[in-house]
């Protein structure tokens, strides 16, 4: 039977295969060992393919791994992550794996890979670059009724969840899963990403 690795037992068998493959970039942007950070990074910019699940843990097989050491090759030869998304996206199979040119030894001989997960709903779009309609509120009921609601603003109770190092969300009422929330949210930090970057 195929096995997977969990998000962790990935991180190390990447670090172990980039090693072993010689694909350490040697540039000072690019982060030479792959940590579990980077990985949803990599994913979630597309570069990695989408993890599987077992239960509520991602996994991850061959071709993740692949593709990691890949991208850590190309980074050694100074590419940008756009520009390897690039040069990734038009290989086979075959063709990646002789980029990453991992020795048969540094992967696991069982590694499979797992049914990726669905891509996640785009139904509400860049919903962060559309301005919502403002709803007129009904006019004030007159009488009795209306001297009992209290005057004021009410009082709510928040949940900050921390999206990155720059971003805080705040939520009223129960928290939603957080993988998910991250999932959601990775392209507005994106752009709020690039646009800090431009703005340096």
């Amino acid at each position: 039977m195929e096995s997977l690795l969990t998000l962790s037992e990935f991180a190390a068998a990447a670090a172990d295969a980039v090693q072993a493959s010689g694909a350490v970039p040697e540039n000072r942007q690019a982060k030479p060992i792959p940590a579990e950070r980077m990985i949803r990074y990599y994913t979630a910019r597309g570069l990695l393919p989408r993890p599987g699940n077992r239960g509520r843990a991602l996994t991850y097989g061959r071709k993740h791994l692949v593709s990691l050491v890949a991208i850590k090759r190309l980074q050694g030869q100074g590419l940008s992550l756009d520009e390897i998304g690039r040069r990734l996206a038009g290989l086979s199979p075959a063709e990646l794996e002789a980029l990453a040119a991992i020795p048969p030894g540094a992967i696991p001989a069982d590694l499979g890979d797992p049914e990726p997960l669905p891509e996640p709903s785009r139904a509400a779009g860049r919903f962060w670059e559309t301005v919502p309609e403002v709803v007129a509120e009904p006019p004030a009921p007159d009488g009795p009724a209306a001297a009992a609601e209290p005057s004021g603003p009410a009082v709510t109770s928040l949940q900050a969840v921390r999206l990155s190092d720059t971003v805080t969300l705040l939520i009223d009422g129960p928290l939603p899963e957080l993988d998910a929330l991250r999932r959601a949210a990775a392209p507005l930090l994106d752009l709020l990403d690039n646009r800090r970057k431009d703005a340096q």
